[in-house]
Formats: C-alpha cells, structure tokens, sequence
C-alpha cells in the first residue's frame, strides 16, 4: 500500500516524520530527506526499527511537500496525547513525528518470551504526536508468500 503524507496537513507544520528504514518511497514537493541516528542501544537493537531511520521534514518556504511510504496489510494511524502510550510489536511501526517518544518494554516473562512467539521486546510509543502503523511488513509477508509457495510445491501443485 501506498501511504501519502502531507506536511502541513497530515504532519503538523514544524514537526518531522522518522520512519522506518526503506519506508520512503517517492516525494513530491519541497522535501528534505536526511537520516535519524538513534543512540540508545535499547531501542537502536530492541524497537525494530534500527540504528539509522529516515528523518522526513518540509524544507523552509517553498510548496508544502508530500512524501509517499510502502507498507503492507492494514495501516492505523492514531494520534497520540500528551503522555499517552501505545505497545506495539516493533516490525508494525511505519512511522511516526518526531515528538514521539520511541522505548522498549518486556514482552513477558521467560516462557512467553521464548514460546509465545512475539520475542522479548516490543515497542512503546510516547505521545504527543502521530504514529503510523502496519499489519504486515514486508518480512512477514515474504514469509507468508514462501510457505504458501513451497507448501503448493510440495503438494505437486494438481487440483
């Protein structure tokens, strides 16, 4: 899916998008492209997202500027209130303004971590500001695609 963003409309005037690695897709308009470098080892290994994201501003004066991001499945975008908080598995994060703050809690204790199947971390997100999520992302769906593929293989593909 193709996810238009408006700077000045749907991004607040002066605030900027950081998204996920990969995410940026085309721009239209007055926009500057530049990286967000996350220093906290937590988050930076933990949150899903990374060391480097993609840091989406409107650059001063000009036209206003739109950016368009890949994502997959179902996309929520939810605005956050001041201190409001959401947990979200970190492969869901599309992206979000920067005046969210990113962190990391336990996903559960030993047993679930390991068999529960969402790992050990997931996601926090600390508002004010918008976050955009996903239900798939481009990992879960290659291996969605890949197990139907060998799974028809297997089966000798006649009907």
């Amino acid at each position: 899916k193709v996810i238009p963003l408006v700077f000045g409309g749907d991004v607040k005037s002066g605030s900027s998008v950081i998204a996920k690695p990969g995410a940026l897709m085309a721009q239209l308009g007055d926009v500057d492209v530049g990286c967000n470098i996350d220093s906290n080892p937590l988050t930076c290994c933990c949150a899903g997202l990374g060391m480097c994201r993609q840091k989406l501003n409107r650059t001063s004066g000009g036209n206003p500027g739109m950016v368009f991001l890949n994502a997959g499945g179902t996309i929520v975008m939810k605005d956050l209130g001041v201190d409001e908080t959401v947990t979200v598995d970190g492969g869901s994060v599309l992206a979000y303004e920067d005046t969210v703050q990113l962190g990391v809690v336990y996903a559960g204790r030993c047993f679930t971590c390991c068999f529960g199947g969402e790992g050990f971390f997931n996601t926090t997100m600390k508002g004010p500001g918008k976050i955009y999520m996903q239900s798939m992302n481009i990992y879960r769906y290659a291996a969605a695609v890949t197990t139907t593929v060998v799974e028809d293989r297997g089966s000798g593909g006649d009907s």
